[in-house]
């Protein structure tokens, strides 16, 4: 704000105040929007070899068909990319993270998912039908029965490995 006084052309005292106003190029995200920077990130990045970026009308278009129903608009998207709006709906989110491939904690500060997050490696282990079958079994089950479990899996890794030393081994 720039805030001028001194005399009008009458000689009487006068306030002139004018509002500046910064401006943000169209494109440009929000400097300290972590949701904007993580968006366009996905946008300029996220999208088929042969082509370049989604355009966020395209991408509205997606996420409205996958929700059978109208939950954003390439405007929104485009003004949450641009950190212009910061506060989208759980279904934009869910959307967006699906779209892009991504968890939809992508969008959120990494210190407040971190509090609740699970290691990578269990992530990773959990995508297998089997082991996730094998932990959802385990679960509730006593201490002593979850000692006889981990014994188990133990030798059975320990099986394992040794059957892929011998594989390794030269015959002759």
């Amino acid at each position: 704000m720039l805030v001028h006084f001194g005399l009008n052309s009458s000689g009487q005292a006068a306030l002139d105040v004018k509002k500046s106003v910064l401006q943000v190029p169209d494109d440009a995200p929000h400097p300290d929007g972590l949701l904007a920077r993580r968006l366009d990130h996905l946008f300029r990045t996220v999208h088929p070899a042969a082509r370049k970026g989604y355009t966020p009308a395209e991408v509205a278009a997606a996420l409205n068909k996958a929700a059978g129903e109208r939950v954003t608009s390439g405007t929104y998207l485009w003004q949450l990319r641009t950190g212009r709006r910061d506060n989208p709906t759980y279904k934009v989110v869910a959307g967006l993270a699906e779209f892009f491939g991504v968890s939809p904690t992508y969008f959120f500060d990494d210190t407040a998912v971190e509090r609740g997050a699970m290691p990578p490696e269990v992530v990773a282990a959990l995508q297998d039908d089997a082991v996730r079958d094998i932990a959802l079994r385990a679960a509730g089950l006593s201490e002593d029965s979850l000692k006889v479990i981990a014994e188990t899996v133990g030798l059975a890794r320990e099986r394992d490995e040794a059957r892929r030393r011998g594989s390794r081994r030269p015959r002759g």
